[in-house]
């Protein structure tokens, strides 16, 4: 029509920028993963920065979204690269900056203006995004971790209250549960910006479908742990269980999904203890539904968990949890409603896990609660917070 001008849709789309470590196996990554897949990107444009360009979910991203990348994986793209990478740190540890990372970042993000960015964990994604912060209309972080419990980034930030300055650029912090919104405040109770509590994107039906791909059977009680090996998951709290149940006389199996750094020390203990005849190292699964659907329980042995991803997974398929008490358990279980929630030692893990194992009735009443809690997880409703949130609604 004359005189009228029209203005193409996709101008209109709001320019995302998140940042994240890399796409390793652990729940954060495997959360955006999640998210992304059900993203509206008719509404949004997004990029995905990977600090270091590795991982095991790239395949499983859409199309749509824009990737790019800070480094290479550690230890690939030659000397040079690995050189410059290793000095920019020890600049930054000295000084509390370094004109090498603001470099490298503004030559690999070559957009210089977006709606919103988002630090998608702590730690070096918070750090990269307080080099960014300028160029976007608002500023998010969003926390994943009890940092009150296990305030593991701040070997990121060496300097006293360098991190604590990341944050205070920032317009919203976002947490994945709020128990561990709570105890932030108290770690933090100076930053006074607006707060908010988003779960996780569980797609339940998915994963109930996804757990029926594969058929698995037991000749034994199974019981199965699932996570990044690392030392603030407790797998080596597990295998001194299993060696418990071993000494009191029951033939048990267990399972362990997962890999990471303490890989070859967890088979280590696990040969010193005497029980790799009866605990399994099955590696990352792409999709471990089927695995858990098989088992009789889940065992989250964590020190610290702000939302357990593979708890939320075991709630989906009607699976009985025992769990430490961790910020992320506490709620998921409801302090214990919905779930046997434990003491951080071995002997009360032991314990609670052979509550179950000894209780069939048991098992079976915490297998309908856990149906019942799962009715939490509405993907629509937690898609239209993160788009409420982006939209700075």
């Amino acid at each position: 029509m004359k005189g009228k001008k029209f203005m193409d849709k996709s101008v209109m789309k709001k320019k995302i920028l998140f940042i994240i470590s890399s796409l390793n196996g652990g729940g954060a990554e495997r959360a955006i993963v999640e998210m992304l897949k059900r993203f509206d990107f008719t509404r949004f444009d997004v990029t995905l920065c990977v600090i270091f360009y590795e991982g095991v979910y790239f395949d499983q991203l859409p199309p749509e979204v824009k990737v790019v990348y800070i480094w290479p994986k550690v230890g690939e793209g030659g000397y040079w690269v690995n050189s410059l990478r290793r000095k920019a740190f020890r600049q930054y540890y000295r000084r509390g900056s370094s004109l090498f990372f603001r470099w490298t970042v503004y030559y690999r993000i070559r957009e210089q203006h977006f709606d919103t960015i988002v630090s998608y964990l702590e730690g070096v994604p918070l750090l990269f995004h307080s080099f960014l912060y300028r160029r976007a209309k608002r500023n998010i972080s969003w926390i994943h971790c009890d940092l009150a419990a296990y305030h593991w980034s701040e070997e990121v930030f060496p300097k006293k209250g360098s991190e604590e300055a990341c944050y205070a650029k920032m317009d919203e912090l976002v947490f994945v549960s709020n128990n561990i919104q709570q105890s932030f405040t108290q770690l933090y109770p100076q930053l006074k910006m607006p707060m908010r509590c988003i779960y996780n994107v569980i797609d339940v039906e998915r994963i109930r479908e996804l757990s029926k791909q594969a058929t698995i059977s037991h000749q034994r009680f199974t019981i199965i742990a699932i996570g990044t090996l690392i030392p603030v998951k407790g797998f080596d709290r597990l295998l001194r269980v299993a060696r418990l149940f071993k000494d009191y006389g029951y033939d048990l199996q267990f399972q362990i999904l997962g890999r990471g750094e303490d890989e070859d020390s967890l088979k280590e203990l696990s040969r010193t203890l005497e029980v790799d005849d009866c605990v399994q190292f099955l590696g990352f699964q792409s999709s471990p539904y089927p695995y858990l659907a098989a088992a009789d329980m889940l065992v989250s042995t964590s020190r610290s968990e702000a939302l357990p991803f593979v708890i939320c997974e075991a709630l989906s398929l009607g699976i009985p949890v025992v769990a430490t008490r961790t910020a992320g358990a506490a709620e998921l279980l409801d302090e214990g409603t919905y779930g046997v929630l434990v003491e951080q030692d071995d002997e009360a893990i032991f314990e609670g896990v052979r509550l179950l194992v000894d209780n069939e009735e048991a098992r079976k009443e915490y297998q309908q609660k856990a149906r019942e809690r799962a009715a939490i997880f509405r993907v629509d409703y937690t898609m239209n917070q993160i788009y409420q949130l982006l939209e700075g609604n």
